[in-house]
């Protein structure tokens, strides 16, 4: 499923979407060097948040999990990542704050996948036995797993990478059962469901960032 993306897209809007705007000032004060508008969080269903800020008058960057965001939790899913961002940008148009106002062609767009990706998750789950097992699976990757160009994961915790730290791609595996009852987690209470714990429970996650490097070798061979 995909899990968090970072994106362009081609948007008209009145003002300035911001949470207020970093400035750097040369040595002497007098002249600003370069300045960065920040992200605003945007919340969405059961307190999640994304991030956006204007780029320009006619572009904006979004940043942030869209699944969580639409339904509360990134236990499941969709792979289709065009109808996914379809479906988040058409709820970010009746948040009446933001002033978003997509021509018809922009609209057409981003519909059809007209936005650039400088980061993508993308994650795939498979349920073993119980929690035990997912962990026991973990450790024994971490022994005897090596890729290539990554060699040997490292544990951060119990969840184990390849290539953290990568300008291009990071592999992680965890415990999706142990990420929800940790003690940073946000998984919404009124979704902890019996059936929802135990999906959790039994879930090995695996889980790949791609990054603006990787992203632009991979567009550059498709084309």
């Amino acid at each position: 499923m995909i899990d968090w993306v970072t994106m362009k897209v081609s948007c008209e809007h009145d003002g300035i979407i911001s949470n207020g705007e970093v400035v750097s000032l040369s040595k002497d004060g007098d002249s600003i060097e370069w300045s960065l508008i920040k992200f605003l969080p945007v919340v969405g269903s059961h307190d999640a948040t994304v991030s956006i800020r204007s780029i320009t008058q006619s572009t904006i960057e979004i940043s942030g999990n869209p699944v969580k965001w639409l339904q509360g939790h990134n236990l499941f899913g969709t792979n289709d990542l065009h109808r996914l961002v379809w479906l988040f940008f058409t709820e970010l148009l009746k948040i009446p704050e933001l002033k978003l106002k997509p021509t018809m062609e922009q609209l057409n767009r981003i519909k059809h996948g007209g936005y650039t990706i400088s980061r993508i998750d993308i994650n795939e789950t498979w349920h073993l036995p119980s929690r035990d097992d997912v962990l026991a699976w973990i450790r024994a990757s971490g022994q005897k797993m090596r890729l290539k160009h990554r060699g040997a994961g490292q544990f951060s915790g119990d969840t184990l990478y390849w290539g953290k730290g990568s300008r291009r791609w990071v592999l992680k595996c965890y415990s999706k059962g142990d990420e929800i009852n940790g003690k940073k987690s946000n998984f919404p209470n009124e979704l902890r469901t019996p059936e929802m714990l135990a999906y959790a429970d039994k879930a090995l996650r695996m889980e790949v960032t791609l990054k603006s490097n990787q992203l632009r070798e991979l567009l550059h061979h498709d084309a």
